[in-house]
């Protein structure tokens, strides 16, 4: 799986997304599996340096900018258009941890 994520200066997720060669333009469970360690990684490292910040998921997410390119055995999607995986993450074929490099901060 290959990932790549910016940070937003607007308060809207985006996301630009593949499974096996076919854009999912409204991304799917490939994309909510990376987001969601972004995230965690995140509010963690914030909620730990500012023990009052208190910081969102939501919060998080709508500063990314997501792009995200899978290779998954069997993929399900919600329609014909295959605008969405809908497969489970325990489904996919392989684990795609977001690799500590990409998580430092700088």
């Amino acid at each position: 799986m290959l990932i790549f994520c910016l940070t937003c200066l607007h308060l809207l997720f985006y996301q630009v997304s593949f499974v096996n060669s076919i854009a999912t333009i409204k991304g799917g469970t490939h994309v909510d599996y990376i987001t969601n360690q972004i995230i965690a990684h995140v509010m963690n490292k914030v909620n730990k340096k500012k023990k009052d910040a208190n910081v969102k998921a939501r919060t998080v997410k709508n500063r990314l900018w997501v792009f995200v390119n899978a290779l998954i055995d069997n993929p399900a999607f919600d329609s014909q258009t295959k605008e969405t995986l809908t497969t489970s993450q325990a489904s996919f074929g392989s684990n795609c941890d977001v690799p500590e490099s990409m998580l430092k901060d700088g």
